[in-house]
C-alpha cells in the first residue's frame, strides 16, 4: 500500500509564518514515526510538506491515515482558521519497483493522484484498497463513483473514509459515460386523437431525432434503437440500461384541423425525476416534418432544460466525481451569468475537462469563448491575458478537431477580437456554415461581424435566422445583444434600443448590449436618457462611468468610431 499526505495551502502558510509552520511539520512527522512500526508502515519521502508513505497491511495503513489527520484536527483545535494547518491524504493498493533511492510504477502516481481527490482534513482512497479492509465497524466510507484524474485515462473508483458518525461531505452519485454530451431517447409520442394529415407519434418523435441530430450539446439515440420501447409502458430503468441514456423524451400530442398540442416531459433516466415538462402550441402544418416554429421551439426548450439540470447536478459534486458532459454544460451555463465569480467557476471546470486529456476541442472552444466574454466586459479580467488565452485555447480547439462546428466558430470569434482579423474570421464562419448551414451559434456570430463590417440589413437578417434557430437559454441575452446592434447599424434605432433592453432586461451585466443601448439612445436624440442609462451601468456593476467610453468595439470595425462618440457623449456631464 501507498498513502500520499500533503498540506493543503503550504505556501501560504509558509510565507505567512515559516518558523512556526516548519515547526508543527517536524513535530507532526516526528508522530508519524513513532506511530508508524505499529500500523506496518514507514516513512519512504518526506518533502516538507508532504509524506509518501508504505504499509504492509490495509487496515494499518488506514489506521494510521486516520491518526494523521487527527493529530492535526487536535492540534488545530484553539487556532483561528487562517493558521490551520490541514492535511489531505490518498492512499491505493500498489504494485511498485524500490531502489536504495526511490519507489517507482503507476500506482505510486496514481496514489498521488488519488490524494488530490481529498479536500481539507479528508481521506480518500482507491476500491482496490477498500476490496482488501473487509468490514470497519469503526469507519465510515463514502462512495464517491468512478472519479477523472489528471492524466489518467480511466476513471478510477474511490471511497471517502472516517471514523464512525462523521457525516459524508459528497453525495453519493452514479456515474455511467466518457461522453461529453449526454445521450437523449426519444420515445413515440402518444396521440391523444387523430391529426389531420395522418401525423402520428411516431413521425414526431422522428423530428425531434433528426433536429437533435446534428446538436454539439446532445446525443441522440437511433428511432431503431427506440422503437421496441413504448411510452408509458417501458420503465426508464430498461431505457437507461439498454440504450445507454441519461435522458428520456416522452410526450403526448392532441391534433385538431389546423393546430397541434403537444405536452412534452423530460426524465432523468438516473434517478427518475421529471426534469423538464413544458406544453406546446402551434399550427399543424409548422410541426410537420420538424420544419417549422413549433418544433424548433421544443428543440431549443429540451437544450436548454439539458444545461440547466446539468448546472444544478454540478452544485454540490467536485470536479473530479462529474461526468464530462456535466461539466461542460454546466460551463456554458455558468459563464453566460457573467460574475466574475461565476466566469472562474466556468474556467475551473473547462481546465479540470482538458485536464483529462480527451482531445476533444469542445472544452477549448468554450474556453476560447470565455476569454472574450471577459475581454469584452472590461474589468472582469486582465484584457491582454485573456486575449492571449482566447487564442491559445482557439488554435488548441482547431488542432483537436479543425472542422467542428464548435471550434471554427469560436476561432473565429478569437480572430475577431483577440486579433483584430476580420477577414480571417470571416473564413472561419463561412467555413463553419458550409459544414451547418443554420448553426444558431456561428449565425449569431457572423452577424456580429456583418454589422461591425457596417452591413446592418444583413446582420438583421443573420441575427434573425440565429434567434429563429433556437439559442440556448442561458444565451439569449447574448443574441438579441446582436440583433440590437445589427439594428443599430441598419438605421433602425427604435428597433435597437428595444433589442437591446431585452438582452439587459436577460442579463444586466452584460456591457455591449448596455452599451448598444446607449448609443441607439444618443443616435435618436434622447441624450438625456442615455445618461441615465450610464448611471444604470455604474449601478449595476462596480465600474465607473468612464469605463462605459473604452472602446467597445475591434479596432477593424467600420462603426467603432461612431460608438465611442455617442458612448463619450452619454458619459460626459450635461451643459
Amino acid at each position: 500500500m501507498i498513502a500520499v499526505a500533503d498540506v493543503v495551502e503550504s505556501v501560504r502558510l509558509m510565507e505567512q509564518d515559516e518558523q512556526e509552520f516548519i515547526r508543527r511539520w517536524q513535530s507532526f512527522v516526528g508522530f508519524v514515526q513513532q506511530r508508524l512500526p505499529a500500523d506496518s508502515g514507514r516513512i519512504h519521502k518526506s518533502l516538507g510538506d508532504g509524506l509518501m508513505l508504505e504499509f504492509s497491511d490495509p487496515q494499518g495503513c488506514v489506521r494510521a491515515a486516520l491518526a494523521m489527520r487527527a493529530w492535526f484536527a487536535d492540534s488545530n483545535e484553539r487556532l483561528p482558521p487562517e493558521d490551520r494547518v490541514q492535511l489531505r491524504i490518498g492512499a491505493h493498493l500498489a504494485d511498485f519497483v524500490a531502489d536504495e533511492y526511490d519507489i517507482y510504477g503507476t500506482d505510486v502516481n496514481l496514489a498521488a493522484r488519488i490524494a488530490s481527490l481529498a479536500g481539507p482534513g479528508e481521506i480518500v482512497i482507491s476500491a482496490a484498497l477498500r476490496r482488501h479492509l473487509g468490514a470497519q465497524p469503526a469507519m465510515v466510507l463514502q462512495d464517491l463513483g468512478s472519479c477523472h484524474l489528471k492524466h489518467v485515462k480511466e476513471p478510477v473508483h474511490a471511497f471517502r473514509i472516517g471514523e464512525a458518525g462523521q457525516a459524508p461531505v459528497m453525495p453519493v452519485r452514479r456515474l455511467a459515460t466518457h461522453s461529453l454530451r449526454p445521450t437523449v431517447a426519444v420515445l413515440p409520442f402518444g396521440m391523444e386523437r387523430p391529426a389531420a394529415g395522418g401525423l402520428t407519434g411516431e413521425a414526431l418523435a422522428d423530428d425531434i431525432v433528426a433536429a437533435l441530430a446534428d446538436s454539439d450539446q446532445l446525443q441522440v439515440v437511433s428511432r431503431l434503437s427506440t422503437a421496441p420501447f413504448v411510452a408509458g409502458k417501458a420503465s426508464l430503468d430498461a431505457v437507461r440500461r439498454t440504450l445507454g441514456a441519461h435522458y428520456v423524451l416522452t410526450g403526448r400530442a392532441r391534433g385538431a384541423a389546423t393546430r397541434l398540442s403537444l405536452y412534452v416531459e423530460l426524465a432523468d433516466a438516473i434517478t427518475g425525476h421529471v426534469a423538464w415538462a413544458q406544453s406546446f402550441r402551434g399550427p399543424l402544418r409548422e410541426a410537420d416534418l420538424g420544419e417549422g416554429r413549433l418544433m424548433r421551439e421544443v428543440v431549443t426548450a429540451l437544450h436548454s432544460a439539458v444545461v440547466s439540470h446539468e448546472l444544478e447536478r454540478s452544485r454540490d459534486l467536485a470536479l473530479p466525481a462529474l461526468e464530462g458532459f456535466t461539466l461542460l454544460l454546466s460551463s456554458i451555463g455558468v459563464m453566460h451569468r457573467l460574475a466574475a465569480a461565476d466566469l472562474e467557476r466556468a474556467r475551473a471546470m473547462l481546465e479540470h475537462l482538458v485536464d483529462r486529456g480527451r482531445g476533444h476541442p469542445g472544452p477549448h472552444a468554450w474556453l476560447a469563448h470565455l476569454h472574450l466574454l471577459r475581454l469584452r466586459q472590461h474589468g472582469a479580467g486582465n484584457d491582454g491575458m485573456d486575449a492571449d488565452k482566447a487564442r491559445q485555447h482557439a488554435e488548441s480547439a482547431m488542432q483537436c478537431d479543425a472542422g467542428a462546428v464548435a471550434a471554427l466558430a469560436m476561432h473565429g470569434q478569437a480572430l475577431l477580437y483577440a486579433s483584430h482579423d476580420a477577414e480571417a474570421a470571416d473564413e472561419c464562419y463561412a467555413q463553419a456554415l458550409s459544414t451547418r448551414p443554420d448553426d444558431p451559434l456561428t449565425l449569431v456570430l457572423q452577424a456580429e461581424l456583418r454589422a461591425l463590417q457596417g452591413r446592418g440589413e444583413v446582420a438583421r437578417e443573420l441575427a434573425a435566422r440565429a434567434l429563429a434557430g433556437g439559442a440556448l437559454a442561458p444565451m439569449r441575452y447574448l443574441y438579441e445583444g446582436v440583433g440590437a446592434l445589427a439594428a443599430l447599424v441598419a438605421g433602425d434605432l427604435r428597433e435597437a434600443a428595444a433589442s437591446a433592453r431585452r438582452a439587459v432586461q436577460r442579463n444586466p451585466q452584460y456591457l455591449p448590449a448596455l452599451r448598444t443601448l446607449i448609443v441607439a439612445q444618443v443616435l435618436d436624440g434622447e441624450v438625456a436618457e442615455a445618461r441615465r442609462s450610464t448611471q444604470r451601468l455604474a449601478a449595476r456593476r462596480p465600474v465607473q462611468a468612464s469605463q462605459v467610453a473604452l472602446q467597445p468595439l475591434p479596432a477593424c470595425s467600420r462603426v467603432a468610431d461612431c460608438f465611442a462618440e455617442a458612448l463619450q457623449r452619454a458619459a460626459a456631464p450635461p451643459g
